[in-house]
């Protein structure tokens, strides 16, 4: 992935289709699936942030 080339170091790729977030911490493979049960977290890349899936979804209404 291009993002970690540049030096990303946390990639979320949003299916807002799907309903789903795929959490990369490498160019190589999904570290994690979140599905709407499940919250974004910033990890320490971005200390306290933290969002609801379902509140993501509710306020990307396409």
């Amino acid at each position: 992935m291009e993002y970690f080339e540049n030096g990303a170091r946390l990639v979320w790729v949003i299916n807002p289709k799907e309903h789903y977030v795929l959490v990369y911490r490498s160019a190589r493979e999904p570290d994690r699936l979140l599905k709407s049960i499940d919250a974004l977290d910033g990890e320490e890349v971005v200390p306290g942030f933290a969002l609801a899936i379902t509140e993501l979804f509710q306020k990307l209404a396409f």
